[in-house]
This record gives structure tokens, sequence and C-alpha cells, in this order.
């Protein structure tokens, strides 16, 4: 497993049981503990398997092309919440 990923996972499991925690309901704690790992284990098999298959079916050369357009598209995403950060609250302090 990437380190990352470990890092995001357990993250949003302590984002959603912290809150899950503080409610005042204690099944809901276990509910949400067991949802929140179903629906990680669910999606790490179904991203393994989608990898697994389509690294068969494509070449080196599509996957290096695949790649090159993924980095390319979470770079725009990236300049334009940069750009939405700095021009967001210029917008708001202009509104008031």
């Amino acid at each position: 497993m990437i380190p990352g990923n470990l890092v995001f996972w357990v993250s949003v499991f302590g984002a959603v049981l912290s809150q899950s925690y503080n409610s005042s309901n204690s099944g809901s704690f276990a509910i949400a503990a067991f949802g929140v790992m179903s629906g990680i284990l669910i999606h790490d098999l179904g991203l393994l398997s989608i990898v697994s298959v389509t690294r068969k079916v494509m070449s080196r050369q599509m996957i290096l092309w695949v790649s090159v357009i993924a980095g390319i598209m979470l770079l725009g995403f990236s300049l334009y919440f940069v750009y939405e950060f700095v021009v967001g609250p210029q917008i708001i302090a202009l509104d008031q």
C-alpha cells in the first residue's frame, strides 16, 4: 500500500469517526466504522481490479500517455484551486 494512500484513508476514517463518536448514539460509531472500512475495502479492491485489467490491455506507450494526460489535468486543477484561493477572498471583500 502506498503511504500517501494510507494517510488519506486514515484522515477520512478519523474525520468520520470523530463526528460519530461525539454524537449521542453510541451505535452510530460502530456503524460508521464498519461503513468506512467497507468503503475503503471496496474502493481499493475495485481500483486494483481496474489497474490489473487495464495493465494487461494497454501498451507501455499508452500507459505513458495516460499518465502524462492525467498529470496535465492534475496541474490544471491545482492551478484552478490556487486561482480560486487567491481571487476568491478578493471578490468576497469587494462585495462587502
